[in-house]
């Protein structure tokens, strides 16, 4: 018998082939989803090497968001005044806006969604409906209320709500009305924590901030239990990195139920203060650095570690958390005004100040103000300081 067909009809062999390929199928990464940049007025995008990848004026999507404009109401034919806009890209899609009728007093605004080749995937609802971006799958949606739709466009979770959070690890903050309190709603639409409280901020490492009543602030866990409480917090952060910025009110580094002379400390998940409160003003951790103020006679932005040692002097007249290994912090000029560049972990210059102002570190660009055409330019820089991008800015486009 041929050798090849004796395996292919042993059972054994055809057992083992079937389990490699489910293995296979079980351990392929999804696909991540590449970063991409808007530029001109959020018009276009262009990727990590400064292409441009994406136009809204391309034939195909104009031909397209024609074609639906028509459907909706709006200008018959092909309209040289069609403007197409987009917000930044999330999980692969983009939010794309256009005017239904674009010389009217007051054109009614729509939108869809585009992916990474610029193509219109999930169209406008109807001329009234927006779209928010896309968080774990699903996309906030208003229609009189706040709702869900999925990646294929489908309603998922009605628009009954008169408030609505993005998705984070599987829950959402929703308010049904003014009068009603928050809760958070499981991806299914089932409210998964009761409206209870005052305000309520995103699940972050399993736990989130919430404020029950006056004056009294925690942290809940999925189930809503309230795990983590003291009556002396007079504000909650997020947790980031293991650690949370809770504000306290201080006499001589003692807790006490006054108001006066306010200051930040960080705690961990057991509640504890593991880093004293002290500090003015506060982010998040990130990178293992947070960034804080330190008012008085010589006042400064500088960053400390996990065990509340400062790392980076407080010498900087602003500054940014770290991303990508690099933070953004701003140095005053002759005339007093402020000049940013980059540093790295160690508060060592990486991009010298140079800026008019400057945003973080993400995907590998980030987005600056420059000093070409008079100071009205923007760009987006490597982190090298090499700019991939630039384009003049128009002092009069609104």
């Amino acid at each position: 018998m041929n050798r090849t067909k004796a395996l292919t009809q042993n059972p054994f062999f055809l057992s083992l082939i079937l389990l490699l390929g489910l293995s296979t199928r079980m351990n392929a990464q999804p696909k991540e989803p590449r970063k991409l940049f808007p530029i001109d007025y959020n018009t276009a995008f262009i990727d990590i090497t400064g292409r441009v990848v994406i136009r809204g004026s391309q034939a195909e999507l104009l031909a397209e968001v024609d074609r639906i404009s028509s459907n909706l109401g709006g200008v018959k034919g092909p309209s040289p005044e069609t403007w197409i806009t987009f917000s930044e890209f999330s999980e692969g899609l983009a939010v794309a806006h256009w005017a239904l009728c674009p010389k009217c007093r007051n054109p009614l605004l729509v939108n869809g969604f585009i992916n990474e080749t610029g193509r219109l995937i999930i169209p406008p609802r109807n001329s009234h409906t927006q779209y928010d971006s896309f968080h774990e799958g699903l996309a906030k949606y208003s229609d009189s209320g706040w709702g869900f739709i999925d990646r294929e466009g489908r309603i998922v979770i009605p628009a009954r709500f008169y408030e609505a959070s993005d998705f984070s690890e599987g829950l959402a903050v929703v308010r049904l009305s003014e009068k009603h309190k928050f809760g958070y709603i499981s991806q299914k639409g089932e409210l998964a924590i009761s409206d209870q409280f005052d305000w309520a901020r995103d699940f972050y490492d399993g736990l989130a901030a919430v404020k029950l009543y006056k004056d009294k602030y925690g942290f809940i866990d999925k189930a809503g239990k309230l795990v983590l409480s003291a009556k002396e917090w007079r504000d909650v952060d997020d947790f980031s990195e293991g650690l949370a910025s809770v504000k306290v009110a201080v006499t001589d580094n003692s807790v006490y139920l006054g108001f006066q002379n306010e200051e930040y400390g960080y705690i961990d998940r057991n509640g504890k203060f593991v880093i004293a409160p002290r500090f003015d003003r506060v982010e998040k951790f990130s990178e293992g650095r947070a960034l804080f103020f330190q008012p008085g006679k010589n006042p400064g932005y500088g960053f400390i570690d996990l065990k509340g040692q400062v790392v980076i002097k407080p010498k900087f007249a602003d500054g940014k958390s770290f991303s990508e290994g690099l933070a953004a912090v701003a140095i005053k000029s002759s005339d007093d005004k402020s000049i940013w560049g980059y540093i790295n972990e160690d508060g060592q210059w990486v991009i010298k100040p140079q800026f008019q102002n400057v945003n973080s570190f993400d995907g590998g660009l980030a987005a600056v103000n420059c000093d070409e055409y008079g100071g009205n330019c923007k760009a987006y820089i490597d982190r090298e300081g090499k700019i991939r991008w630039q384009f003049k800015i128009d002092p009069n486009h609104r």
